[in-house]
């Protein structure tokens, strides 16, 4: 894990940033402008984490997505053929410890700069514990039990080592997630001007922590939180199409959304990893997707395809059948691939340049925040679940009333819901955790890919189903942290 903090300066705009830079904590903040610059880091650590990791581990490790029928090793995450040595579990980890420790050096130094207003001093501290928690309840999802570093050192050799090489319980990581996001929840504002969009918001915190509480099956203490966020003025927009469209970012419905502009040198590019690998690029502004491995990921499955009704306007948006013969003008009949390929189109609007998109990722949204409480309702067993999915279910069907079979196993239909709405937005995976049953889909999942596309899975896809995943060889290796049964 890289211990020395990297930093990114900004303008006005605290996402408009320059090219990053090694600084060390006793070097660099001096200023309220260095601590901006710092925070800004951070947010850039969490954009990283979206574009290339979150969907492998959030959507290819579940139900909803697979690759298309093509060998690469990222295939590797879906079929559960992970080794703790594989590169992908190695950047999570590091992807997410670098957040941490740019938030650690931030609250190391924020209370020795003299800021021009005290308030401002506290949203960027609220900043930085809130993005500290998104990174460790990640964390302890994925890898279980983590080291929790709160402190700044240099070196593995300083003092504080043991913080690094020791592998905290979850319950102790929640306990601290429960602290930062309760700090942010006290200080941050429900909405920024217009120079401070995309910062993370009260309602952003109000929503972490509940989704820790969910975790943990805490599900009466969410309910607080989320029926809050109903009275800080979100929005279900009425058409679902508008909620991810470049030209209507930030709007009513959206709590987070990981920020991506083209101009200011930070474009998004998950999608032309999703694209199919035979597509030559026509579905992306006639602009060349490259044609390497990174193509055809997050191919949805048949059961996701089949979750949908027909008449559902959200299977539309987020799901584009490719017919390489009719929109292919550069199919090679006995070359390509003939057949029709599904793909997760959420996101498809024009390039901008090559694998450059101008597209926001939403990490949190008030239907999300709507699911959840539906679903805290019906385990708590007080409240309206029905009334909730059938608000969310209004914009999506032509009659968003549930039938008497769906009323009759409503905890079976909020998770069906929570899959239509959200695909592709990175949920399913932890959703599978908390639900308790992952082992049970994935395996039922690994038996239908067998009968779909056996000839390309490897030996053993799908026989060594893991609720976690291994600590990566390296830091185990060079710290000495134990590593997870199994690995």
């Amino acid at each position: 894990m890289a211990l020395t903090l990297l930093l990114v300066s900004c303008n006005d705009d605290f996402l408009e940033v320059t090219p990053e830079n090694n600084f060390t904590f006793d070097s660099f903040y001096e200023t309220e402008d260095h601590i901006n610059r710092g925070v800004a880091g951070i947010y850039n650590r969490n954009r990283e984490l979206h574009n290339r990791f979150q969907w492998r581990f959030g959507e290819m490790r579940s139900d909803n997505t697979s690759f298309q029928p093509r060998r690469n090793g990222i295939n590797d995450i879906d079929e559960f053929l992970l080794t703790s040595g594989n590169q992908q579990i190695l950047e999570y980890w590091r992807t997410c410890y670098a957040g941490i420790s740019r938030a650690n050096y931030v609250l190391f130094n924020i209370d020795n700069i003299v800021f021009n207003h005290e308030q401002t001093r506290e949203y960027r501290k609220a900043e930085a514990l809130f993005l500290r928690a998104w990174f460790y309840f990640n964390l302890v999802q994925l890898y279980g039990d983590v080291p929790l570093v709160t402190i700044v050192f240099d070196q593995p050799e300083d003092s504080g080592r043991e913080e690094f090489t020791d592998r905290i319980p979850v319950e102790d990581v929640y306990e601290l997630i429960l602290e930062d996001t309760q700090f942010a929840i006290d200080v941050l504002p429900a909405q920024w001007d217009s120079q401070n969009i995309g910062r993370v918001s009260r309602g952003a915190a109000l929503m972490l922590k509940a989704k820790m509480h969910m975790a943990r099956r805490e599900f009466p203490q969410a309910i607080s939180l989320l029926e809050e966020m109903q009275t800080l003025g979100y929005q279900l927009l009425p058409n679902f199409e508008s909620i991810f469209n470049p030209n209507n970012k930030n709007h009513a419905e959206s709590v987070f959304e990981i920020q991506y502009s083209f101009a200011q040198l930070q474009p998004s590019n998950f999608l032309t990893r999703f694209v199919p690998f035979n597509s030559k690029g026509i579905y992306l502004n006639d602009l060349q997707v490259p044609q390497g491995e990174d193509t055809g990921q997050n191919q949805p499955t048949l059961d996701l395809i089949d979750l949908y009704a027909d008449d559902d306007v959200r299977k539309s948006v987020t799901i584009t059948f490719f017919d390489p013969v009719n929109d292919d003008p550069n199919y090679r009949p006995g070359v390509d691939d003939p057949a029709i390929v599904p793909w997760l189109s959420k996101y498809n609007y024009p390039l901008l340049d090559i694998n450059s998109q101008d597209v926001n990722f939403p990490m949190f949204r008030y239907a999300d925040a709507l699911l959840m409480l539906a679903e805290c309702y019906d385990e708590a067993g007080r409240g309206d679940p029905v009334a909730l999915l059938e608000q969310i279910r209004t914009r999506a069907l032509p009659d968003p009333n549930l039938s008497p079979e769906e009323l009759s196993d409503i905890t079976q239909t909020i998770k069906d819901e929570r899959r239509r709405e959200l695909a592709g937005e990175n949920h399913r995976y932890f959703d599978l955790l908390r639900y308790g049953n992952l082992i049970e889909v994935m395996t039922e999942h690994g038996i239908r890919q067998e009968e779909e596309k056996a000839d390309l899975l490897r030996d053993g896809a799908y026989s060594n189903i893991r609720l976690l995943l291994g600590i990566p060889f390296i830091e185990q290796d060079q710290f000495d942290i134990p590593q997870n049964e199994g690995w």
